[in-house]
């Protein structure tokens, strides 16, 4: 029978939650012969491998797990798609789950659906197993899309953990995430949407992903810590931009949107988050910026501190020729980003 969907898990030294991960995936027996799980190991020292091989022992006919040296993230993905011979292809992380009765009805549903990408909700939880829906996406559901028609509503909702891609979009292009580095699932929901014609939304929450695991790639320490990465990854998202052939104009927002907020992030993390990071690859990155696409540096020039202290601190540290920042905007900054959470919390305003 051919396999409805791949679900690509990369693994590396995630023995606690595995088994989680792995069991949400076991459903009834028809459900199970149309997905594809492929877990890949990534070089793991704990005991990911031999969890990942019980589940292959008992459901061989639906998972298989693939032993490879360790790449990090973007290379697991890479050969998930070699490997993948599923009508769809999603990635599910590790330490992340589906919730299983979803599971069934997301497998139901997509039998019918031909489309070059499906997008469910999710759920967020942390270790307290607090749990919070989202609905971001406010679109017709249920039916045939063109993504173009709704790319400005959906330009700043979609994450990696509500896509699903038709296999087929992929030999359309020569799509390789970068290997090496931590944050690459950026890419997955940025290249590919160049060659994204038709969707559908499925309003059910699928993917639920944990928040506040210590050692995640997006705590502050972890960021500060790899922060080479973060210019890394600028830098592939900026080369996959240019080289992105004519789209339409919708699409092409789209794709300036998602890069203009990772570039502006970037700048945030060096210039107004962690002060005392080298500075000599941003500065590259800055003057590659400048040449490559001009609209887009001049934007990132004026990101402030808030809506209310009206420091461009990018542009003040461009006109000072690369020096480093003044402490005072690691302070206001940090003191500004503290108000706005407390203000969050005493209002109950959810962010997606």
């Amino acid at each position: 029978m051919k396999k409805q969907v791949t679900l690509i898990i990369p693994t590396y030294n995630m023995e606690k939650y595995l088994h989680t991960c792995l069991g949400s995936l076991v459903t009834n027996d028809n459900c199970m012969e149309q997905i594809e799980v492929l877990v890949i190991n990534d070089g793991s020292k704990d005991a990911s491998s031999a969890i990942a091989h019980e589940y292959e022992t008992k459901y061989p006919g639906t998972f298989h797990v693939i032993d490879k040296e360790n790449g990090n993230y973007g290379s697991c993905i890479n050969r998930g798609l070699k490997e993948s011979t599923g009508r769809y292809v999603k990635i599910l992380d590790a330490d992340d789950h589906f919730d299983t009765a979803v599971l069934e009805k997301y497998i139901q549903s997509i039998k019918d659906i031909d489309t070059d990408l499906i997008l469910t909700d999710n759920i967020v939880f942390g270790n307290n197993d607090i749990s919070k829906k989202y609905y971001n996406f406010r679109v017709p559901s249920n039916s045939r899309q063109a993504f173009a028609e709704h790319c400005e509503t959906l330009m700043g909702c979609i994450q990696m953990h509500n896509v699903t891609y038709k296999k087929s979009i992929f030999s359309t292009f020569d799509y390789h995430q970068t290997e090496g580095i931590s944050y690459t699932d950026m890419e997955w929901i940025f290249a590919p949407m160049a060659h994204v014609r038709t969707f559908t939304y499925l309003p059910i929450p699928l993917y639920k992903y944990l928040v506040g695991r210590e050692g995640q790639t997006i705590s502050s320490e972890q960021i500060k810590r790899s922060s080479n990465h973060v210019i890394k990854l600028a830098n592939s998202m900026l080369t996959m931009f240019t080289e992105t052939g004519d789209v339409e104009p919708a699409i092409y927002n789209y794709l300036y949107f998602r890069l203009n907020r990772q570039i502006k992030s970037l700048y945030r993390t060096f210039l107004a988050e962690f002060p005392g990071l080298n500075l000599n690859d941003l500065i590259a990155f800055d003057k590659r910026l400048e040449k490559e696409l001009p609209q887009l540096y001049s934007d990132c020039g004026h990101i402030t501190m808030g809506p209310f202290i009206h420091i461009r601190y990018v542009n003040y540290w461009r006109k000072h020729h690369y020096a480093p920042q003044p402490i005072y905007f690691y302070t206001i900054f940090n003191s500004y980003r503290k108000i706005l959470f407390w203000c969050k919390r005493k209002l109950h305003i959810d962010h997606a």
